[in-house]
């Protein structure tokens, strides 16, 4: 199944698939909130048919590495552009906040990977240890100077003040 021609109903069945509540995936399409009509339009086939088949392909991407995941909610935030409405384009936005939010967890995790695999051994770092040589250097001295405080005097009043 393709993409709903209803582009609030498509929101709705994404933010659905996304695990939103009713109510919240209702709002999020651009609908106004209340009266249970979250209920009934996630009754409708074509939206029970729709939430299925997007859970589905989270599904198939479950075992996706994270580039592929990437793509395809670039493709999620081209198609949500695509549609030119205001639901539209907040599904896109979504959709590259989220790429942007695993490509940076990507870039984390590796950076991780890269530094773990350049720990030395114990036998290296041991080795290290014994031909370091150890400097002492004494921290020079500095005087102390007195620095009068403005605050330090009490105010009184002159004689002629009073």
């Amino acid at each position: 199944m393709a993409v709903l021609q209803n582009s609030r109903h498509e929101a709705f069945a994404q933010a659905r698939a996304r695990g939103r509540s009713l109510d919240n995936a209702y709002e999020d399409a651009g609908f106004v909130p209340g009266h249970r009509h979250g209920r009934r339009l996630s009754l409708r086939p074509h939206v029970i048919l729709r939430i299925a088949e997007i859970r589905a392909a989270q599904e198939e991407t479950r075992g996706a590495d994270v580039p592929d995941v990437i793509a395809a909610l670039l493709r999620l935030a081209r198609v949500g552009e695509a549609l030119q409405t205001p639901a539209g384009v907040k599904e896109a936005r979504l959709a590259v906040l989220e790429a942007f939010r695993l490509n940076e967890d990507f870039a984390r995790e590796r950076d991780d990977e890269r530094r773990q695999n350049d720990v030395w051994d114990e036998d290296e770092a041991e080795d290290a240890e014994e031909d370091e040589e150890v400097v002492v250097v004494a921290a020079p001295v500095v005087p102390r100077i007195a620095i009068p405080n403005a605050f330090a005097t009490t105010w009184a009043p002159t004689p002629a003040a009073r």
